[in-house]
């Protein structure tokens, strides 16, 4: 994996039953942005190098901004995705 530069940080996106259905793009990310509605404590998974926030560390759980998360990209990687954030959408370090 690449060095994750700025103030970004790499949410870990919870895993979801995968359906039987199958549905088109636009529909799974619809579908994917309502799932986002749904939660706010996710565990980092990478901090971006301007990052030096005593406690927040690969692994923690924080609080996002539901808004936030909402606008989000959802970044695949290798077998799993993650979520984009900046260090201005955590609002508490758990």
């Amino acid at each position: 994996m690449g060095k994750l530069l700025g103030n970004r940080i790499y949410l870990e996106m919870p895993k979801k039953e995968e359906s039987k259905i199958v549905v088109d793009e636009n529909t799974k990310e619809a579908l994917n942005k309502e799932l986002l509605k749904k939660m706010s404590r996710l565990k980092v998974f990478a901090i971006g190098t301007s990052i030096v926030e005593p406690g927040l560390e690969v692994g923690v759980e924080v609080l996002v901004d539901p808004n936030a998360l909402s606008k989000s990209l959802i970044i695949p990687k290798e077998g799993f995705d993650v979520l984009l954030v900046s260090i201005f959408d955590i609002v508490e370090i758990l």
